[in-house]
């Protein structure tokens, strides 16, 4: 065999049994090595990263990394990271670990002065970074940039942002998490208050600015533009671009960004489009068909994290922890055995740990079941008590997790209280636990150093290639990794557990699934689903017809934005108000007369300006869903009178702007009123546990008969977060077309949709602020604190603001909140 044809598939022919097979194995088990082994193992591990395919270098790279960990003698881990660009890895190095005698090298100085050319700021990026960041600071066209979680996409679109402040700039994220992130890092990085405002929302812009920033969700954005006929942007960097390929949970929003991005072009052809994923296999792939444009790309191939993988059959085996080698594609038996999850975290955990969960109602049940268990020790938590407690209530769950290190993240959690979990989570060291779900496949930064994957799935599915590789990258991210102050070079090897539990499918085979995720030479492909992005010719028949209504909707939307003839538009103001508002819950050409009809009986038998929520409702059945065919079950409900009344008074709730604490009160006392099968009360598919009729499919109901009153308590707080999304992302479209048909009382128009009618408030809710805080800092004792300018709606807040409501005794989630606005830490 010649030395420069070492290949994986070589290697498990000509290595399994050998010597170095022994002695590697020995490395991955943590087991002492003799000064032969060791000779041995790095000699072939050089031979490996000089002389192998992609996939053997990797592997002499594990060897060395393991090794430098194991002994910390970090000199062969040095000369790779020289040779390879690996920068930041040098740099920690002389920089924690001089007692390795590095200034013997021959060449320590050159390479020391080598290495200020990756000096970014106050800290090193490596050869592919670098790379990276030239490739889209010097390119000013469409392009895709690749590269694995944590490389620095976050960084380059701000650099590219404030590169741009002099044009009309939106940066597209997938989720409201990510939009709060990304506002929060690009806040950060303004001097000199260069950039104090950012749209968050449609109704922050108005109309008037010549450039500006924006980051907005696909839905925001969509909105925006359909509100503000001749806007025009000159650059949209979109994040999480992978999520334009779509699937079946998320066609309906890939489909959404495939519009948004039609729209942008046809208003602007020279509007630059730049895609960030951590992975896509063919740029080409990106491209919308009815959109005309070219898109170069750059990726790296660079592999500074090298992971080790841990299962453990918890349900069905011996319960032996076993290691799995992604090289040979073999198990290695650590003889360690676990009973349960609980033994197996309590054992296993680092410093900081994700647990992650596919489902909401799983997180929540198993951050209790953590939570009391015996082997966890409590921590004093002192004023994180108190502060949910009056946020929300004492007795939310979340509050005895916190007391035993544990958090939980999910979005059926209040807004605020998410981010507040994120923020203690990453700057109190005796928080051990964020229990989470898929929120982390979407950006969301939590500081990690193990993870453990007590499902396999998103969704109904199992977590693709992608997915799963996007999950675990967000395990010792760099910024940790190669922190000057507690930077550690073992966090290089991120350790991966995958646990089937009781949360795991019984059928699941869980080596299966890490030896077809994680197996070295696994390729990802692009699994593309969405219609826009597919060759018409590919396409089935009914591919095509729906295509073609997909097409037909974005032309009602936006005329002759795509290349489709003969439209059918819609002709009456009620239609067109409903594409304008992305009504999908029906078909709105088909059932265009009905509408009309129903507005007209409206109108000639009810008072036609509604001023109370009991008339809103009727309203919105009376418009929108007397006779027409409605998709979303959802809303279906409202076809029934008692779901109208309840709605009725949660829209009573939002008007009056309640307050956590006093919804919940409401809820209780409502519940406590309700007898025999009315306490089986609806909360949809991802809380439900009974069914309550033969004919459901699904369990998306709860019983309360079986609940105590700490239980109550807990299912309150996850209604009233359903509700209001419900709220937010269904029934508010059909309060803005009545509004636009001038239907609605103004002042009670602004009650419902903002919570109050005061011109400050809504003012600082458009700006991204929340109910509770805007009412609270527009009290007469903050107000010499907070200037709004009524032409721009631009907002300026002291910073003493801070220090007189901590005076005040305000709860410090509001303190919390104020600081994410005004970017103080």
């Amino acid at each position: 065999m010649e030395i420069n044809e070492i290949t994986l598939k070589q290697y498990r022919k000509d290595f399994a049994q050998t010597y170095f097979a022994n002695s590697y194995k020995k490395l991955q088990l943590n087991i002492e090595l003799d000064e032969t082994e060791i000779h041995h193992l790095l000699k072939n591990a050089i031979l490996f990263t000089n002389f192998g395919d992609i996939n053997i270098q990797k592997l002499g790279y594990k060897i060395i990394v393991t090794y430098s960990n194991k002994y910390n003698d970090y000199k062969p881990l040095y000369d790779f990271a020289i040779n390879k660009g690996y920068i930041p890895i040098s740099k920690l190095v002389e920089l924690k670990y001089s007692e390795n005698n590095l200034n013997d090298h021959f060449f320590n100085l050159f390479f020391s002065v080598f290495q200020e050319n990756f000096r970014e700021k106050n800290y090193y990026i490596s050869n592919g970074q670098k790379k990276l960041i030239e490739f889209s600071t010097q390119n000013n066209s469409n392009f895709v940039l690749v590269a694995p979680t944590s490389y620095g996409k976050s960084e380059i679109i701000v650099n590219k942002v404030f590169s741009n402040l002099d044009k009309k700039v939106c940066v597209i994220v997938p989720s409201k998490a990510l939009l709060a992130q990304t506002k929060k890092r690009l806040l950060e990085n303004s001097i000199n208050n260069e950039l104090q405002r950012i749209i968050t929302h449609p109704e922050m812009y108005k109309g008037t600015e010549t450039n500006f920033v924006a980051v907005l969700t696909q839905e925001r954005l969509l909105r925006l533009l359909q509100q503000n006929i001749n806007l025009k942007f000159d650059l949209a960097l979109i994040d999480e671009a992978h999520n334009l390929f779509g699937d079946k949970e998320t066609d309906g929003r890939s489909i959404l960004l495939a519009q948004t991005i039609i729209i942008l072009k046809k208003r602007n052809r020279n509007t630059i489009l730049n895609f960030f994923s951590p992975f896509i296999s063919n740029p080409e792939n990106l491209k919308v068909k009815q959109s005309n444009y070219e898109i170069t790309s750059q990726n790296t191939d660079e592999f500074i994290k090298t992971e080790k993988y841990f299962v453990c059959n918890l349900i069905d085996d011996n319960r032996i922890l076993k290691i799995y080698e992604q090289f040979t594609d073999k198990f290695i038996n650590t003889g360690i055995s676990y009973n349960n999850i609980i033994q197996l975290l309590n054992s296993e955990k680092s410093r900081k740990n994700i647990v992650y969960l596919n489902r909401p109602k799983h997180i929540e049940e198993f951050a209790i079941e953590f939570a009391n268990s015996n082997v966890i020790n409590s921590i004093e938590i002192g004023e994180i008590t108190t502060t949910i407690s009056d946020f929300i209530h004492p007795s939310y769950n979340l509050i005895e997790c916190i007391k035993k290190g544990i958090v939980y993240h999910h979005g059926g959690m209040p807004e605020i209280i998410r981010l507040y979990v994120e923020n203690i989570f990453s700057k109190r060291d005796d928080l051990s636990f964020v229990i989470t779900s898929s929120t982390l496949l979407e950006g969301v930064n939590i500081p990690a150093e193990k993870i453990f994957l007590l499902s396999t799935k998103k969704g109904i599915k199992n977590l693709s290639v992608s997915q799963f590789k996007n999950l675990i990258g967000r395990v010792n991210r760099f910024s940790e990794i190669f922190n000057s102050e507690n930077g550690n070079l073992k966090l290089l090897e991120p350790n991966i557990y995958i646990v089937k539990s009781k949360y795991e499918n019984k059928k699941a085979n869980i080596e299966k699934f890490i030896s077809t995720r994680a197996k070295t030479e696994i390729q990802i492909n692009d699994e593309v689903n969405n219609l826009f992005l597919k060759e018409e010719s590919s396409l089935n028949d009914n591919q095509k017809n729906e295509l073609k209504k997909s097409l037909e909707y974005l032309e009602n939307i936006e005329p002759n934005s795509t290349n489709l003839e003969n439209v059918d538009y819609v002709q009456s103001l009620i239609a067109k108000l409903c594409y304008k508002n992305n009504i999908s819950d029906f078909n709105i050409k088909t059932f265009e007369q009905v509408l009309i009809r129903n507005l007209e009986n409206y109108l000639a038998n009810q008072n036609p300006i509604i001023t109370t929520t009991d008339e809103l409702l009727e309203a919105i059945f009376l418009i929108f869903l007397n006779d027409i065919e409605i998709v979303d079950s959802n809303l279906k409900r409202l076809q029934n009178l008692p779901a109208r009344r309840f709605y009725s008074m949660i829209l009573g709730w939002r008007s009056s702007s309640a307050s956590y604490k006093e919804m919940i009160g409401s809820f209780m006392r409502y519940w406590r009123n309700l007898t025999n099968d009315n306490l089986l009360i609806y909360i949809g598919e991802k809380w439900g546990e009974v069914k309550r009729n033969f004919t459901d499919f699904k369990p998306l109901y709860v019983d309360l008969r079986v609940k105590n009153n700490t239980q109550r308590i807990n299912l309150a707080i996850l209604k009233i977060k359903e509700e209001q999304d419900f709220i937010e992302f269904n029934l508010l479209k059909y309060i803005e077309i009545l509004a636009e048909l001038e239907l609605i009382d103004l002042t009670f128009y602004e009650q419902i949709k903002y919570g109050s009618s005061d011109t400050k408030i809504i003012t600082l809710l458009k700006n991204g602020f929340s109910i509770e805080l805007a009412k609270c800092i527009t009290q007469e004792n903050y107000r010499s604190y907070i200037s709004i300018k009524n032409q721009s709606d631009e907002i300026i807040i002291s910073e003493n603001i801070i220090n007189e409501m901590e005076i005040n005794g305000e709860n410090k989630i509001l303190i919390f909140e104020i600081r994410y606005h005004i970017n103080q830490q």
